[in-house]
């Protein structure tokens, strides 16, 4: 299956907010004195889960959307989300019981693409203003 631009440019959006968002997160770490291997490594696995599971959304609507697919649409994407959200419990849980990772650190960037989406949509509603 070829990847849509507009899935690629959406995850690379996403990608370059939680990266952003990842490093605002790393730097209150190390101004609160809390910064260590763990938490660069927790950042690391949240980040490139929150992505992953960003991009798989947009994979799963491109296939669900995908002409010849109407019946199947719905089941796709009720089955997509269920693997997903455990794919985000596992890593959730990885992050609360394996050592080398910080907890908050993994579980703060599960949140960063939508905090992303966020400021895009105001980006979009603000250059609509201006027009």
């Amino acid at each position: 299956m070829k990847i849509q631009k507009a899935v690629r440019d959406e995850t690379l959006h996403i990608l370059t907010g939680t990266a952003l968002l990842c490093g605002v997160m790393l730097l209150v770490f190390l101004v609160i004195g809390q910064f260590d291997c763990t938490v660069a490594l927790g950042a690391l696995l949240g980040g490139t889960a929150a992505v992953l599971n960003f991009f798989l959304l947009g994979l799963t609507v491109q296939k669900a959307t995908a002409p010849g697919n109407e019946g199947r649409s719905r089941a796709i994407m009720q089955f997509s989300y269920s693997v997903r959200m455990l794919a985000t419990m596992g890593i959730a849980f990885i992050g609360f019981v394996a050592p080398c990772f910080h907890w908050i650190a993994v579980l703060c960037p599960l949140l960063f693409p939508r905090i992303t989406i966020f400021f895009m949509g105001l980006k979009k509603s603000e250059g609509k203003e201006d027009a």
